[in-house]
């Protein structure tokens, strides 16, 4: 009779117990050190995603890379700006004057709103051409004007939202030495936008084709046009201005404090008028 418990097959293993109520949990996972010069990993949580995943790019200014910044802007936000501009009384929070602001409204602002004028002013110079039955030399020279209008609005709309603010930024940088200064472009992004609000003045000078026998008032729109237009969006970017002034000369004593704030206030007033007047001269003809 053969034994029962006599096993031939060598290949067989039997474990003990120990060994079997080892392997049937999983081992605990190692620890791995992951060297991070070599990978580019940080300990720490990426500075960009505290900042809410803001984009880096290289580069010098002499690259083009280097200026993606200024244009990183999509849809949502461009929008969100231009319906933030349209009350210009709504004041920013005080991070926002330490953002870089963007270059894309001013680009396309401008331009939006140069095109507006021209095109304003060339109807309402057509309905009067019309309206007077004046004669092909006299259309030829209004063609003439056209152009004229065009190139002065260039230099003026876009020489006003870029000198301004970059002689404004100079002022604090060098003779107040505030030490965290507004962006430059920050400063032009802020007049651009507020010159969204001379778009319902553009519009309104399209009657002024309709006046073309009352000189009156047709001066009278004429004036009306530029004084809406001048005192909206000059309420948007002195009240933006304004609190930031407030900000950065709060540490002083109160009368060198007013006395900086009228000083820098009165002096952008004095600019804004004489952009006003100079749209006037530009699109209107004379005072």
């Amino acid at each position: 009779m053969s034994d029962p418990f006599n096993i031939d097959n060598d290949d067989l293993i039997i474990q003990s117990d120990n060994d079997q109520q080892k392997s049937a949990f999983p081992e605990p996972m190692q620890d791995v050190t992951i060297d991070s010069s070599s990978h580019g990993i940080n300990n720490s949580i990426d500075s960009s995603e505290r900042r809410g995943h803001q984009k880096t790019f290289t580069g010098g200014p002499f690259s083009l890379n280097y200026y993606r910044k200024y244009f990183d802007l999509n849809t949502k936000d461009f929008f969100a700006n231009c319906w933030k501009s349209l009350n210009p009384f709504t004041k920013l929070d005080q991070y926002e004057f330490q953002q870089v602001g963007d270059l894309y409204g001013p680009v396309w602002i401008t331009a939006t709103l140069i095109f507006l004028l021209f095109f304003c002013n060339s109807v309402a110079q057509i309905i009067t051409s019309w309206l007077l039955n004046k004669s092909e030399d006299d259309t030829e020279t209004l063609h003439i004007n056209y152009f004229k209008i065009l190139l002065s609005s260039i230099n003026l709309l876009y020489g006003y939202i870029f000198i301004v603010p970059l002689l404004l930024w100079a002022v604090l940088r060098f003779y107040f030495k505030v030490v965290n200064v507004i962006p430059v472009t920050k400063l032009i992004s802020m007049y651009s936008y507020s010159n969204i609000l001379w778009i319902p003045a553009a519009l309104l000078s399209v009657f002024r084709g309709l006046l073309a026998n009352h000189n009156s008032l047709d001066a009278a729109l004429k004036w009306l046009c530029i004084v809406m237009g001048s005192i909206l969006s000059g309420a948007g970017i002195l009240v933006r201005l304004h609190q930031y002034f407030s900000v950065i000369f709060g540490s002083e004593s109160e009368q060198d404090s007013k006395k900086h704030l009228g000083v820098l206030m009165g002096a952008l007033i004095l600019a804004h008028v004489g952009f006003s007047l100079g749209v006037k001269m530009c699109f209107f003809g004379k005072l």
